[in-house]
C-alpha cells in the first residue's frame, strides 16, 4: 500500500469519502464512504496525520490516465513513463476515459498547491512552481470559466480552511475575466495580473487563515500587519527571486488605490485597482469566522460605485466579466423558487440556473434547470448562502449545465 499525506482540501464536509483514511503507520482511521460531518472531525484527521492509498482514489486513477496519455503523445521514454507511474502526486488534468475533466478534483488540487506556495515562499524552486500554478489556473479559466467560478464561490462561502488560498484563486479568476472588458489593456498585462492576484496577500497568509476560522478582533499589531502587508509581500516576493517589475508594483499598489478613470493612472495602479476591487468582491462572497457570506447582489453593490459614490470602471469590468449573478451564487426566481447559478448567460441578469428550493421553501427532490429569460423564472435578486439549507453536489451541478461536462 502506497500512502501519501492527505491534504485538508480532499476531505469535503458532509460528503462520503471517496477513499479510506489511514494514519502514518497504515492503520485504518475511516473507511471509504464515511461522511465527515464537522470541522472538528476533519481537524482531528489532519492532526492524526491522515494518509490515503493513492490507488484507492478515483481522482488519482483519472489523473494518472491523463498524465500518461499526454506523455505517450509526446513520445517520452519508457523510463519517464515508469517514473510517472511511480509518482504519488495528483496530476492537475484528472482526465477520465471519455476525456471529460473532473473540475472539482482539478480545483481541489490547485487549491492545495496554492495553499502550500503561499506558506513556502522561502523554497528555492518557488518562482517556477508559482509560474506553473498561474499557467494551470489560466488554462482552467480558458477551458471552463463558469466551472471555475461555481467551484470557487461555493468553496469560499462554505469552507474556512485555507481561506487565503481559495480567496487568492477566486480573485485571480475574477481579475482575468474582468480584464477582458478593459479594452485598452494588452494581453501582456494578464500574466503579471494573475501572479499579483495570487500573491497580493503573501505576507499575511497565516493571519488571514487564522482570522477566517476564529473571527478574533484585530489588535494594534495585527492592524499594522494588515496595513503594511503590500510592502512586506513585495519584499517576500523579491527574496523569493521574483523580478517581474509589473507583478511587484501591482502587489504594492493593490491596497488603498485611488478612485477615478483607469486611464488617468499608471499601469501598475490600473492593475492594482482591479485587483483591489476583485479582492473586495470576492471577500463579500466569502464566509469568515462569524461573518456570513453575502449575496451576489450585495457583493456587486460593494464595487459598482467608488469611494466618491461614482460608477467605478474597474468594478464595472468585474460585473461584466462574471455577471450580476455569477456561477456558484444563489438567486430567487420570479416564481419564488431559489436556484444555484450554473453558468453565465448572454445578459448579466439571465444566468443558467438550477432550482433547488421550491416556492414553498422546501428542497426539491431533483434540481431543475430553469430558463431565466422567461418571466416566470426571471431572476429577482440574490440570496445569501446561509439562507440555503440544501447540500450541493458540485459534480452533479456541473453536469447539468447545457453542453458542459
Amino acid at each position: 500500500m502506497k500512502l501519501v499525506t492527505l491534504p485538508a482540501s480532499a476531505i469535503r464536509l458532509r460528503y462520503p469519502l471517496p477513499f479510506s483514511v489511514y494514519d502514518p503507520t497504515g492503520r485504518l482511521l475511516l473507511a471509504k464512504g464515511t461522511v465527515v460531518r464537522s470541522e472538528d472531525e476533519r481537524e482531528f484527521l489532519i492532526k492524526r496525520g491522515g494518509h490515503m492509498d493513492v490507488t484507492d482514489s478515483d481522482q488519482y486513477q483519472r489523473a494518472m490516465a491523463g498524465k500518461l496519455d499526454g506523455m505517450m503523445r509526446q513520445n517520452v521514454s519508457l523510463k519517464q513513463l515508469s517514473t510517472a507511474t511511480a509518482s504519488p502526486e495528483f496530476g492537475v488534468t484528472a482526465v477520465v476515459q471519455d476525456h471529460q475533466i473532473d473540475r472539482v478534483a482539478v480545483w481541489a488540487e490547485l487549491q492545495s498547491r496554492a495553499s502550500t506556495l503561499l506558506k513556502e515562499s522561502n523554497k528555492q524552486d518557488w518562482p517556477s512552481r508559482m509560474d506553473k500554478l498561474q499557467i494551470d489556473v489560466h488554462e482552467q479559466i480558458v477551458s471552463d470559466a463558469d466551472a471555475a467560478l461555481l467551484i470557487l464561490i461555493q468553496a469560499t462561502c462554505n469552507e474556512v480552511r485555507s481561506y487565503s488560498a481559495t480567496h487568492a484563486l477566486l480573485v485571480t479568476v475574477v481579475c482575468e475575466l474582468a480584464a477582458q472588458h478593459i479594452a485598452a489593456w494588452p494581453a501582456s498585462f494578464l500574466q503579471p495580473l494573475r501572479c499579483a492576484a495570487l500573491t497580493m496577500n503573501l505576507a499575511m497568509t497565516q493571519l488571514q487563515d487564522r482570522l477566517a476560522q476564529h473571527s478574533e478582533k484585530l489588535n494594534s499589531e495585527q492592524r499594522a500587519h494588515v496595513q503594511g502587508h503590500p510592502a512586506r509581500s513585495v519584499e517576500m516576493l523579491k527574496a523569493a527571486g521574483v523580478d517581474d517589475a509589473l507583478w511587484l508594483s501591482t502587489v504594492a499598489a493593490h491596497h488603498g488605490s485611488q478612485p477615478g478613470p483607469l486611464a488617468d493612472k499608471s499601469v501598475d495602479h490600473q492593475l492594482g485597482r482591479l485587483v483591489e476591487r476583485c479582492d473586495i468582491y470576492a471577500a463579500r462572497l466569502s464566509a469568515r469566522g462569524k461573518r456570513k457570506a453575502l449575496s451576489a447582489t450585495a457583493a456587486a453593490q460593494a464595487i459598482y460605485t467608488d469611494e466618491r459614490k461614482q460608477p467605478d470602471e474597474a468594478g464595472g469590468a468585474v460585473l461584466k466579466g462574471v455577471g450580476l449573478y455569477p456561477p456558484g451564487s444563489f438567486v430567487r426566481l420570479g416564481n419564488s423558487e431559489i436556484g444555484l447559478v450554473l453558468a453565465r448567460g448572454r445578459r448579466a441578469n439571465e444566468p443558467v440556473v438550477a432550482s433547488i428550493v421550491g416556492r414553498e421553501g422546501l428542497a426539491l427532490a431533483e434540481p431543475i434547470v430553469r430558463d431565466t429569460k422567461l418571466p416566470l423564472y426571471s431572476t429577482s435578486g440574490g440570496v445569501a448562502p446561509h439562507e440555503i439549507k440544501v447540500l450541493i453536489n458540485l459534480e452533479r451541478m456541473l453536469k447539468m449545465r447545457p453542453n458542459k461536462g
